[in-house]
């Protein structure tokens, strides 16, 4: 059984706000039936994921497509500018945050598609600067919180 390209249209996708950040899906595994989930994510000065944290199953690569964005995978800081892609696979610890003065976006690919998709909801619903409330929320979609900012 074969299965044909599609092409997504360059149409607004469904909104999340993680924290500061905002991301619109353009790849919904919940839409249509994908391995994969894509978001972009546009970050403010200072925003992204500030706690370094790290998913058992899940497999993230970030394209950088406007601005410097800071990537911690595992013992690496990487300074990323537009045009840069980082992946990082699953048990790897990660974190990452505009380090410019100005607006950053990225792409997210995550693999599996439909694990990705419902761990974004529901980091989005939680109390993103609970560090206790977002670590219940990561530990319901194997992934774990491994340190909050105030204290690495």
């Amino acid at each position: 059984m074969s299965r044909a390209a599609q092409q997504e249209p360059a149409t607004r996708g469904r909104e999340l706000r993680v924290g500061k950040a905002r991301l619109e899906i353009k790849i919904d595994p919940a839409a249509a039936p994908s391995q994969l989930s894509a978001f972009e994510s546009t970050l403010p000065p200072g925003g992204g994921m500030p706690y370094l944290h790290l998913h058992h199953e899940m497999e993230e690569a970030f394209y950088v497509l406007e601005g410097t964005i800071e990537y911690t995978r595992g013992d690496q800081t990487i300074l990323a500018t537009a045009g840069s892609m980082i992946h990082i696979p699953p048990g790897v610890a990660r974190k990452f945050r505009n380090a410019g003065p100005a607006q950053a976006r990225h792409l997210a690919l995550v693999t599996p598609g439909m694990a990705g998709l419902r761990a974004m909801e529901a980091v989005a619903q939680a109390d993103f600067s609970d560090p206790q409330a977002l670590a219940d929320e990561l530990r319901h979609h194997n992934s774990e919180l491994l340190a909050d900012p105030a204290r690495g």
